[in-house]
């Protein structure tokens, strides 16, 4: 027999509403009467259905993920993958199972309205490039808890984020060059207008400055995140005759793509032109040559962006502390591409 409130509240000599407040650990209920009513949930093996708890102000036991992104094929991106199997150990850890919300087509606009609408996860955590704040807000109204993986600067709505610490990351990635004894450096970054990309520029400014050296804006060259794009800028940057003897690259995507382009010019890394990446992809360490980057732990931030979004769950965090990001650090991983020999 598949048992309900109602059968479980008949069996039990109580209201459904009694049945309800137990299952979903709510108060106004006598110790004893609670008592009965579990000890008839365990002998009947009856499991609440978990949409029509949450409906009702209970619990899921799911937590979400969702990403925005430019693509629909998330799920074999090189940062996406790791920062998955964070948010999974911390889930698991926890007790709780893990949803995925893929992107739907250009056709759906409104499915991100219904991850909040249909309450099937006691809580988000929102990954991608396309991230709008209509988006936050409606499920900072619908009272679902969520937490951001990378920073963004949005007004409207408390943000907990949880990120890498981009600016030292590539403070430390420019130093390495200027170690190098590179001195024409090239900053090949990705989408202009994000968070991740504005620090990665601050912290390559910092170390020319305190190397005294000039900030030259023909030596900011926009790669779109993209292997290709960025094999394409830098063809024609050396084309139009820019000096350039060293390149901190975004990501290790675009860092493949600049090395394809010294090639093809008849460059040689390091020897020419120091390289180095970000991120410390799986193929970072196979490269020829093999990669110099910024080793940014993936699997700690989805980790952490979990852990904080427990927090908020149980109702351990106010608004008053949004703001406060957990910032995750960075080491840069030497390897051939950037060492003059």
């Amino acid at each position: 027999m598949s048992h309900t409130l109602e059968s479980i509240a008949k069996l039990a000599g109580v209201s459904r509403g009694t049945v309800s407040r137990v299952v979903n650990n709510q108060q106004g209920v006598k110790p004893d009467v609670r008592d009965r009513v579990i000890k008839i949930i365990k002998e009947t093996g009856y499991h609440p259905n978990a949409q029509a708890r949450s409906l009702a102000g209970g619990k899921t036991e799911n937590i979400g993920v969702v990403v925005f992104g430019n693509e629909a094929n998330f799920l074999t991106h090189h940062i996406f993958y790791e920062v998955l199997q964070g948010i999974q150990n911390k889930v698991v850890q926890n007790q709780y199972d893990l949803l995925i919300f893929a992107n739907r087509s250009e056709r759906d606009h409104e499915y991100w309205k219904r991850i909040g609408d249909k309450r099937k996860v006691d809580g988000l955590i929102v990954m991608g490039e396309n991230i709008r704040e209509e988006y936050l807000l409606y499920y900072y109204e619908k009272k679902l808890p969520f937490v951001l993986v990378g920073k963004r600067h949005f007004h409207q709505v408390p943000l907990f984020c949880a990120t890498s610490d981009y600016r030292n990351g590539a403070y430390e990635a420019t130093k390495h060059l200027i170690e190098q004894g590179r001195r024409n450096i090239a900053f090949v970054r990705g989408y202009p207008d994000t968070y991740h990309e504005g620090e990665k520029l601050a912290g390559y400014q910092r170390a020319l400055k305190e190397a005294d050296l000039p900030l030259d804006f023909s030596l900011i060259i926009d790669g779109q995140a993209r292997q290709e794009i960025a094999r394409t800028q830098i063809n024609n940057a050396l084309g139009q005759g820019t000096l350039i003897d060293g390149i901190f690259a975004g990501n290790d995507l675009m860092a493949f793509g600049v090395i394809e382009a010294l090639r093809d010019r008849g460059l040689v890394v390091p020897r020419d032109v120091s390289v180095v990446g970000y991120d410390d992809i799986q193929a970072a360490a196979y490269y020829n040559p093999k990669l110099t980057t910024v080793r940014q732990d993936k699997q700690a931030l989805g980790e952490r962006a979990t852990e904080l979004l427990l927090k908020l769950m149980r109702n351990e965090l106010t608004e008053q502390e949004a703001g406060f990001d957990i910032m995750v650090d960075n080491q840069i991983m030497i390897r051939e591409s950037s060492v003059v020999q």
